[in-house]
């Protein structure tokens, strides 16, 4: 079945509906903005290192193994008479790999504060949205966040607009929620289940978020409204995201000179020399690792390359064996924490993403440009939220429509007047500058300032 509730599979054509959703996502635009935004250094012009387009095609890849290895034992338990097969598992979770990311704004996660930091205490939302929406609403604004966006774009903005996006299976859209919740869960309170940690839909994809729930057979999360426990594909995504960031993120900061390659190699070498193989603690396997002739001969580019190979393989299988040894516990969605966490290696790849965190993410130079992402970000608010009010006006109360208004409204395709209130015209000013690649983003921001024309 795929959303709209009861939408008909497309007339077969030797593909499964879920090899139809990796392509779907594949050929959207959305994905194909992917390759000029930031994974982790904003605007890089060192060709080498990862976009949010090459992260995830390899999370697509990695995404794609562990659902064929953990499918091949969960068919074996599905129901007589299932046509649900290993391959059709292996696509589904690979097609809610590729779009994980869509959703992401300009800038990264810098890009998601600067929003909500906008929309919390800029002059202009204070003064002219708190008392127009209502709380959830605001909310919505208040805690823009990628994964949410990502389910918009994919159920209503992409190919069939406001008529279930994508149409992509429930099975996929299932996988794809890593957060099934709305934006109105306390922060006080996202601790205490691991699909509360982010939102995961906006109040305008509520009964979208509900028909998944409902067709996949979420259970609701007791003492929360409109929040299920998690479909247990769902872990598989994340793992995939987990072991591409934790182990390739390293890569690209050696190659940015943020990390020595003795910190890589120190970092990876005990998830590659897996503890059931080698003897040792973590110490003694990288210096056995080092000690070897064929190893030693080696370039540092084939040696990263080596253990970057050697780790992602060691964690997927870990995953794998996490995933079919919590499968009661996945199933009623009561696993604790994520797959990695609940393996022998999963010490050693929070270890490397602390390192990312230390030395990648918060690299001197990475900084100075997220800082000028906030600014860009702020302008175009200012501006587009400004037409946004301004159409409001017009349209509800005759009021005269400003040219900068009209201007603006003629940039998003009529849009904005088009929209049925302010939230919803909101959310369109939402949709088309989380939408923005950076370097869009960064030449829009210099034109409406008037610095280039």
């Amino acid at each position: 079945m795929r959303l709209p509730e009861g939408a008909p599979y497309p007339t077969p054509d030797g593909r499964s509906p879920f090899q139809i959703d990796v392509d779907r996502v594949i050929f959207s635009s959305s994905f194909r903005r992917l390759q000029n935004k930031t994974q982790v250094h904003p605007l890089s012009d060192n060709d080498h290192v990862h976009t949010r387009l090459t992260h995830t095609i390899e999370v697509g890849s990695v995404g794609q193994s562990l659902g064929l290895m953990a499918g091949a034992h969960i068919v074996k338990n599905l129901p007589k008479g299932s046509e649900t097969t290993v391959a059709d598992i292996g696509y589904m979770v690979q097609a809610a790999c590729l779009a994980h990311d869509i959703g992401n704004p300009p800038f990264g996660h810098s890009g998601e504060d600067a929003i909500n930091e906008w929309f919390t205490t800029s002059r202009l939302a204070k003064d002219e949205l708190t008392s127009r929406l209502s709380g959830p609403e605001l909310e919505d604004l208040r805690h823009f966040e990628g994964n949410a966006q990502g389910l918009r774009i994919i159920s209503q903005l992409e190919m069939k607009r406001f008529d279930g996006g994508l149409n992509l299976t429930y099975g996929t859209l299932g996988s794809f929620i890593k957060y099934p919740r709305s934006t109105s869960v306390p922060d006080a309170r996202r601790k205490e289940y691991t699909g509360l940690k982010k939102p995961g839909y906006y109040q305008a994809e509520r009964d979208i978020a509900q028909a998944i729930a409902k067709v996949c057979g979420l259970s609701p999360l007791e003492g929360f409204d409109g929040a299920w426990r998690r479909h247990p594909l769902v872990y598989l995504v994340e793992a995939a995201d987990d072991i591409c960031y934790s182990v390739v993120d390293l890569e690209d900061g050696w190659e940015l000179g943020c990390v020595s390659f003795e910190e890589v190699e120190r970092a990876l070498a005990p998830i590659a020399r897996h503890p059931e193989k080698y003897d040792g603690d973590a110490e003694q396997r990288w210096n056995d690792l080092r000690s070897e002739g064929w190893y030693a001969e080696k370039s540092e580019d084939d040696r990263i390359g080596f253990l970057r190979g050697k780790a992602i393989g060691n964690l997927v299988k870990a995953a794998v064996d996490a995933f079919i040894e919590n499968e009661d516990a996945l199933l009623a969605g009561t696993i604790e924490g994520d797959l990695l966490s609940n393996t022998q290696l999963g010490p050693y790849a929070k270890a490397c993403k602390k390192l990312a965190v230390q030395k990648i993410y918060n690299a001197p130079h990475v900084l100075p440009i997220e800082m000028a992402g906030f600014e860009v970000i702020n302008g175009l608010l200012d501006s587009f939220v400004r037409a946004a009010i301004d159409i409001d006006e017009h349209k509800n109360h005759g009021k005269r429509l400003p040219p900068q208004a009209d201007r603006i409204d003629k940039l998003l395709s009529g849009k904005l007047m088009a929209a049925p209130d302010l939230y919803s015209r909101l959310m369109r000013v939402m949709d088309y500058i989380s939408g923005m690649t950076d370097r869009y983003a960064v030449t829009l921001f210099r034109k409406l300032q008037g610095i280039t024309i």
